[in-house]
């Protein structure tokens, strides 16, 4: 496929002059920017380094962004349309070299660290893939778990990229979910290859079944692959899983798994190899989950890839470069940096063969030498509990931690009136001016939102019209990613925590980096869950529900503060 190198000339969009660019007989790639500036482009000596950064302009220029290597122009172009970013945060600092870089990454930092933005920030720096044909294919996909964050990726390209620019971003970002036509989105992939495609794994698996699937996604010959918010998409079991939930991973492989595991079918990455035992795991003391499991559970969980039905992973080939694999999230733990280092061997860190092909980043300090901190300290925590002293009287108190009993409120599919009725209380109590309500999966988002606006709370869906003060409501599997300027969290239930990481991205939703806030620093915040408590037969008593948050919190460590109640 790849054979002898030509040279060949790749004209510049803008400024109409060719420049040579050594290339690969069937694939050339060209550091072609169309969308962020008028300058010419610089030519790659070869395909493989398409993956250097981009240099900045002479004496590094007056932007922070050009010494990470984004472009100066793009980095022009981000001081004029968000003037309020002059800094990069910690994580930001790091993920970028690391993804300009040649070698896979993993990341853990914060949420609202903008590890999201930098990737896009990186992406947008690299080169453009450019066909012997002439034409232009696909050189990022981004993966990610919701449409919400698909969408606010688009949004921040438009921002970076405004009309005067380009008018239409189809060559140069694409959003692939449900939600509209398949064919109209092929169609679109065919006419307009984008530099950068971004969806979620349903419709992309949806795409790769088509005929052609794999060759408008660009899976041959695409050079870097995003799984932003990689626990969600691969959905592993903890630790310590049961039978069933191990049984559950294999048959029902989650469609990011099985989108990734397809990829890695063809594909190899630069720090892939033969599954190691020790992959991905740190040496040195740990804390919490990072605590190394027993090895007899280590030496299980190894034996265990042979009946997981993965793909190994492929050794890399001279002929072509290999794939770049890069997974964020702020809960990026040992498990899966041990799934994909011993598991499967797609992408191996903490290995002396590994150091100059991968990278693990931590930047929250759970790792061996530093401070531990799972949640930013600028988020305030409360937990309001809503008891049913009376039928239909529901009475607002700050939790405890007595004794448990069952918890009392209707089944999780209804809508909970009493714990709205509570929701609007403490809106009012704590003056909220942009909030956020995160609902169960399972309630209703419209009857939720008529329910809240009875009460007399501006309640409205995410993305709609609103003016100050306004409460957007949203279910919380859409939660992941999502980047709004708020100052309040309300979390609605027992079933919208669900579990201490689950709750660390539902709070991260609060506290980040805005238009009010710049490099480090973040804003303050306050995350309020909401959580039924006992009925007239059990009142002094502490909820199952409350139990459960304690022992979050406890996790976390998180002390929450009572709310002033009136």
């Amino acid at each position: 496929m790849f054979n002898r190198l030509c040279t060949r000339r790749v004209a510049s969009v803008f400024a109409g002059r060719a420049v040579p660019v050594r290339v690969h007989a069937r694939v050339a790639t060209a550091c072609v920017r169309p969308y962020v500036s008028h300058t010419s482009p610089q030519a790659t000596e070869d395909a493989v380094s398409t993956h250097a950064a981009a240099p900045p302009s002479p004496g590094g220029g007056r932007h922070a962004f050009a010494r990470l290597g984004i472009p100066q122009n793009l980095c022009t172009q981000l001081s004029r349309t968000l003037p309020y970013i002059k800094e990069p945060t910690h994580a930001q600092a790091e993920l970028i070299p690391a993804i300009l870089a040649p070698n896979d990454v993993i990341l853990r930092a914060h949420t609202g660290s903008g590890k999201s933005f930098a990737v896009l920030l990186a992406l947008l720096a690299k080169p453009r893939i450019i066909f012997r044909s002439g034409n232009a294919g696909v050189s990022a996909l981004v993966v990610v778990p919701s449409n919400e964050l698909a969408a606010q990726y688009l949004d921040w390209a438009r921002t970076l990229i405004p009309a005067s620019v380009v008018d239409s971003l189809d060559t140069v970002v694409q959003v692939v979910v449900r939600g509209e036509p398949l064919d109209e989105q092929a169609a679109r992939l065919r006419g307009k290859p984008p530099h950068i495609v971004i969806g979620t794994p349903t419709r992309l698996l949806e795409l790769l079944a088509l005929d052609d699937g794999s060759k408008i996604l660009g899976i041959g010959t695409l050079r870097t692959l995003v799984y932003d918010e990689t626990d969600a998409l691969l959905q592993l079991p903890g630790r310590f899983p049961t039978m069933r939930e191990r049984w559950r991973h294999d048959v029902h492989r989650a469609p990011g798994l099985d989108l990734l595991n397809r990829i890695m079918q063809v594909r190899p990455t630069f720090s892939g190899g033969d599954a190691y035992a020790p992959a991905g795991l740190e040496r040195g003391n740990r804390k919490g989950d990072e605590a190394r499991p027993p090895e007899h559970v280590r030496r299980v969980q190894y034996k265990g890839a042979e009946k997981s039905r993965l793909a190994p992973a492929l050794p890399r080939s001279p002929k072509s470069p290999p794939l770049q694999l890069v997974c964020t999230s702020a809960t990026a733990n040992s498990v899966l940096r041990h799934f994909l280092g011993a598991r499967t061997g797609w992408l191996r860190v903490m290995l002396r063969e590994t150091r100059m092909t991968s990278k693990w980043l931590d930047m929250t300090g759970l790792s061996a030498g530093r401070n531990a901190g799972i949640l930013p300290k600028e988020i305030t925590h409360s937990c309001l509990v809503v008891d049913e002293k009376a039928p239909g009287v529901p009475e607002v108190r700050n939790m405890c931690t007595a004794s448990g009993t069952p918890t009392h409120g209707p089944p999780e599919h209804q809508v909970d009136v009493a714990l709205l009725e509570g929701l609007a209380y403490a809106f009012a109590l704590q003056g909220v001016r942009r909030g956020l309500a995160l609902i169960p999966a399972r309630w209703s988002l419209a009857r939720t939102i008529d329910a809240l606006r009875e009460l007399g709370v501006p309640a409205c869906a995410v993305g709609a019209p609103s003016s100050e003060p306004v409460l957007f409501v949203l279910q919380d599997t859409s939660a992941r990613g999502l980047d709004m300027v708020l100052d309040h969290v309300f979390i609605v239930g027992a079933a919208a925590v669900r579990d201490a990481v689950h709750y660390t991205h539902l709070a991260g939703r609060v506290s980040r980096i805005g238009p009010h806030s710049s490099g480090a620093d973040r804003p303050a915040g306050h995350v309020v869950t909401l959580v039924r408590g006992v009925g007239p037969d059990a009142v002094g008593k502490a909820s199952s529900a409350e139990i459960k948050m304690a022992r979050i919190y406890d996790r976390l460590g998180v002390a929450p503060q009572p709310i002033q109640l009136q």
